[in-house]
């Protein structure tokens, strides 16, 4: 053997070895939570995953090019994959804010960067993972993570957890995740003869289900019972000439049946109804539970309709959702980033093109998996093709009504790369490609290698310093340094601009309102280097409403409420039926002395749906502010218990019932404070002066009157020295100045 030939076979080893590696170190970003990054349970996870994958990817090209075994085979699942990411590149090119969708935020990182390294992860594990072995060793591995993680799971129920999370930090990633695996155990279940094996797969299936149960995702549980039941009808369909089989398929669907029967016949137990995960699942009602979900869903359509082609780019939702905005959501989140159904999100995200794109891979999945199943024989056995047919229903289940994260994206390129290796066929134009062993380990090799070290770079570096830069900003108890840091975070220009600037204000707004001991210059340079960073953010995007909300809040909290009008003016503009930027309105307009201005904002706030408790409470306000008492007392005449407990915990009514002169309405809704706050001694002296003002108001025409109020301030503040024994010593001397007729604060603490 040359000397060529040994180096190049021993670069060859050193690249596989990389790439396997990096494949099978995946599922282990399960297990990882950055606590010293910025949302830990989703920034870690995608920039080790995309470095991961960029090294891997670089070892795989030249691996290619030294070795044509490993050269990727041409699938339909490739095919389609590829058409989804040529399409949804137009799609961000074409997006009405092309960063967000190119490259998303902290909280999602779902951009199409995101879906580029889905893919090549995907293609080389498709192009790697070839044999049976070592796609047993790799699922078996991330089986093995999983357990790990849902143990840790169940260990968070001993902590009064309602929905499990583990260490993906939200109960429906989560649930989700448990999903693939559960039907990766049953694969795995049905390849091995070893009876030992198939017992912790199966007690390992139990705990997945029961994990999957205590996260209280109910989409994804209708998932489970939708996959499995797809595995049952698969097996009873396709293994007619199995009849033991398929005698074993027809049993198990009868035990499904009288298992989710045996669910719902005993949903309403004490058992069932007292754990809130399972509760929240036994009470699916899919007229109410919808509600919310099907009115975003029609909102996305107007938006469909305005961009049909190509769509919005990913991560731009925001723009259709405060333009569409349906007042009746007005008790939801008002910043929907995500449709939550799959089919809109991807019709928003890439328009009718990156719909039918993303669609096209289920085809080539069920192509695969049935048609050609059915048409000739399979290598796959019935068994194994009925597993990944529910596994992929379940999984379009879960999707319908919430929406993909890296995880989950990870585990459907494992399902894609999976069936691409049994059905793949070699392609020849890139097995007749050929380039000289020298140019490649000479020129090529090095060349990847240092494009590589600058994608990681580039892709991930900065975003990696800048989620890791806000916390150290936030733990710095310093002002100049936090602010410094602020702005250190905000030079790296990293993909998350937007969460570092809306952090940094609300430092700002937080130093503006309790400035403490901090400096008056360090504190004017603060506000003012938050307030350059918030401009600056809306020129790079605008047209979106949530910063200009945000900038009017910074104005409020630094008590500038003319700019802050002018703000709210602008997002009011952006999303003019969006009842909290509509409220703000109206506080502001009152801050600046415009009551009547501020009326029309709360009245227009509340005809837009009149069981908003908060636009009706407002509402009522205005009205006495600006004197309309007979009106405000119609307008909470009627209402409920809960709205009454509602008013007085109202700074603001309080005030507008104090301006009114309505002392009696006041003081009912301070005995309603008192009982909900018993400790607070303020509370108390307010109840008891407020009565004495009704005696001296009533002493000139009723001077019983006077006497009976005189008595109830003294009976309230015997009452609050009860309540609050520290109290005891100033009430007992206000009740002597009103038992003796004198002014109640005369000599008093």
């Amino acid at each position: 053997m040359s000397t060529q030939s040994y180096s190049s076979n021993g670069m060859k080893d050193i690249l596989k070895g990389i790439i396997y590696v990096g494949l099978f170190a995946v599922p282990f970003l399960t297990l990882y939570v950055a606590n010293e990054n910025f949302f830990p349970y989703i920034t870690g996870k995608n920039f080790w995953f995309r470095v991961i994958v960029e090294i891997v990817l670089a070892s795989y090209i030249i691996l290619a090019l030294l070795d044509k075994t490993f050269r990727p085979r041409f699938s339909w699942l490739l095919a389609t994959f590829g058409g989804l990411l040529a399409a949804m590149f137009i799609s961000t090119m074409m997006a009405e804010h092309v960063t967000t969708a190119l490259w998303s935020n902290f909280e999602r990182m779902d951009g199409y960067v995101t879906l580029v390294h889905v893919f090549f992860y995907f293609f080389v594990l498709a192009a790697m993972f070839k044999s049976r072995t070592v796609w047993t060793y790799f699922l078996n591995t991330t089986v093995g993570v999983a357990a790990l993680v849902a143990f840790q799971g169940v260990a968070q129920l001993s902590t009064g957890t309602t929905r499990v999370d583990s260490t993906l930090g939200n109960a429906a990633y989560m649930a989700v995740y448990m999903l693939f695996h559960i039907f990766i155990v049953a694969l795995l279940f049905v390849r091995t003869r070893v009876l030992p094996y198939r017992i912790i797969y199966g007690i390992l299936m139990a705990l997945f289900v029961f994990v999957l149960l205590q996260t209280g995702t109910r989409g994804t549980a209708i998932g489970l019972a939708a996959g499995s039941l797809a595995t049952v009808a698969y097996v009873v369909l396709f293994a007619a000439k199995l009849p033991q089989i398929r005698r074993y398929a027809l049993m198990a669907a009868v035990v499904l049946a009288v298992m989710f029967a045996g669910f719902f016949a005993v949903r309403d137990s004490a058992y069932i109804q007292s754990t809130p995960a399972l509760a929240r699942i036994a009470n699916i009602d899919l007229g109410s539970d919808l509600k919310v979900r099907s009115t975003i869903w029609g909102m996305s359509i107007e938006g469909v309709k305005e961009r049909p082609v190509f769509g919005w780019g990913n991560g731009n939702f925001n723009y259709v959702f405060n333009a569409e905005y349906d007042p009746h959501l007005y008790s939801q989140e008002q910043w929907f980033d995500r449709v939550h159904n799959i089919v809109f999100d991807w019709l928003i995200a890439g328009g009718v093109v990156g719909l039918v794109m993303y669609a096209s891979i289920f085809a080539a999945l069920f192509y695969y998996l049935v048609i050609v199943a059915w048409r000739e024989e399979s290598s796959i056995p019935v068994l194994e093709r009925g597993i990944l047919v529910g596994l992929t229903i379940g999984y379009i289940t879960h999707n319908l009504v919430v929406f993909d994260n890296i995880i989950s994206y990870i585990f459907f390129a494992v399902l894609l790369a999976l069936v691409h290796s049994y059905y793949s066929k070699e392609w020849g134009s890139v097995m007749k490609f050929s380039i000289p062993t020298p140019l490649v380990t000479q020129i090529v090799a090095p060349l990847v290698v240092v494009v590589a070290v600058m994608v990681v770079y580039v892709v991930n570096v900065p975003g990696m310093r800048a989620a890791t830069g806000i916390i150290d900003a936030f733990r710095e108890q310093d002002v100049t340094k936090r602010l410094a840091t602020f702005e250190e975070v905000l030079a790296l220009n990293s993909f998350a601009e937007q969460e570092i600037v809306e952090q940094f204000a609300q430092q700002a707004m937080s130093i503006a309102q309790n400035p403490g001991s901090v400096d008056p210059a360090i504190k004017d340079k603060f506000l003012a280097s938050a307030e350059r960073a918030l401009h600056t953010m809306v020129e790079k995007k605008p047209g979106d409403a949530r910063l200009h909300v945000f900038l009017s809040s910074y104005y409020r909290a630094t008590g500038d409420n003319v700019k802050a009008q002018t703000e709210l003016a602008t997002a009011r503009a952006l999303s003019p039926k969006k009842q909290a930027i509509i409220l703000q309105q109206g506080a502001v307009e009152i801050a600046l002395g415009n009551n009547p201005t501020a009326r029309e904002f709360f009245a227009e706030a509340f005809a837009l749906d009149e069981s908003n408790d908060e636009a009706r409470e407002y509402y009522y306000a205005s009205l006495l502010f600006t004197g309309d008492t007979v009106k405000a007392e119609s307008l909470i005449a009627s209402t409920t218990p809960e709205f009454k407990d509602r008013l007085a915990g109202s700074d603001f009514v309080f005030s507008a019932l104090n301006q009114a002169k309505r002392y009696e309405d006041l003081a009912a809704l301070y005995e309603k404070r008192v009982l909900t706050s018993p400790d607070n001694a303020q509370q108390w002296a307010s109840l008891a002066y407020l009565y004495y003002q009704l005696g001296q108001e009533a002493s000139t025409t009723k001077p019983e009157r006077r006497q009976i109020m005189t008595d109830k301030a003294i009976e309230t503040l015997a009452r609050g020295a009860k309540a609050v024994p520290t109290f005891a010593p100033t009430a007992t001397c206000v009740s002597g100045n009103l038992k003796a007729g004198r002014a109640p604060e005369v000599g008093c603490q």
